[in-house]
């Protein structure tokens, strides 16, 4: 079983590879997409997808 540290560092590692995988999709569809850190550390992704 991990400890609360190598959790940490596991959730981290694995949204930072969402975000990539979701960046790389949605530019592939022709999509804008911006990025912006949150203060706890997450990170919020926004895909334009229409003309607005």
């Amino acid at each position: 079983m991990a400890s609360a540290g190598e959790q940490a560092e596991l959730d981290k590692f694995l949204q930072g590879y969402a975000v990539c995988k979701a960046t790389a999709e949605a530019r592939r569809q022709g999509y804008s997409v911006a990025e912006q850190p949150l203060p706890d550390g997450s990170i919020k992704l926004t895909v334009n997808v229409g003309g607005w």
